[in-house]
């Protein structure tokens, strides 16, 4: 755990307080401990995480979790960099499960220039929220997806900017198993059974889901925060 805090006279704020469960630069040249689903390539090409595949493979998903094929917590929050090369999609999913009825799935939408919420059941994908956004193939993105109780959140910026405050898309929904934290992408169809993908990932956190937001006017309750999270 780490605190931050900003002093200002007598008054302190401790305004950031997370657990990572884990995270992955993929700077050791591999992706170890990651699973993956269907018969899509992935290898980690010059520090990144490249899903890719071409014929009748048009999707591609690789999961993760701190206790390996899942999380020890149902509440967590995923952030990664996402960079879509050739498809439609890209982008998380969060209580992943390959035997679930259905997965919470958040994607930029190259298509729908979005930041798109999806129930994706296995044979249909269900739309519940969307956020108008500009979304380039070549340009990288930087997501996070939360689950916190039955809410679902998501956003998107550039890397270099600053993450924003606020969520873009919102759903609620009584998916409660703990699952694995998911990467995604989808491929487009040139013809029948011509579809291609290729989507970079980069940069991968998982934390605890809601930062620990407290504030204390007095020295005594400084001392007593900074020893409670140590």
């Amino acid at each position: 755990m780490k605190g931050v805090f900003m002093l200002t006279g007598m008054m302190a704020i401790l305004f950031a307080v997370s657990t990572i469960f884990f995270q992955d630069d993929f700077t050791d040249g591999d992706a170890f401990g990651w699973y993956t689903v269907g018969p899509s390539d992935y290898d980690v090409h010059e520090g990144r995480y490249h899903f890719s595949g071409g014929g009748a493979v048009n999707d591609a998903t690789s999961y993760r979790g701190d206790e390996g094929e899942t999380m020890s917590t149902s509440d967590y929050s995923m952030c990664a960099d996402t960079e879509i090369d050739v498809g439609i999609f890209g982008g998380m999913m969060l209580r992943y499960s390959e035997g679930g009825e259905y997965n919470m799935m958040l994607v930029l939408s190259l298509p729908h220039q979005a930041l798109n919420l999806y129930r994706w059941h296995w044979t249909s994908i269900e739309l519940i929220d969307s956020y108008p956004l500009t979304v380039q193939a070549g340009t990288t993105y930087r997501m996070r997806m939360q689950c916190d109780g039955s809410s679902f959140t998501g956003r998107a910026w550039i890397p270099w900017e600053s993450e924003p405050e606020n969520w873009f898309v919102f759903a609620s929904d009584t998916l409660s198993r703990e699952g694995a934290a998911a990467l995604f992408a989808a491929g487009t169809s040139k013809q029948v059974y011509d579809v291609y993908l290729s989507c970079f990932f980069d940069n991968v956190v998982v934390e605890s889901s809601t930062p620990l937001m407290l504030t204390q006017t007095t020295w005594a309750g400084i001392k007593q925060l900074n020893n409670s999270i140590r």
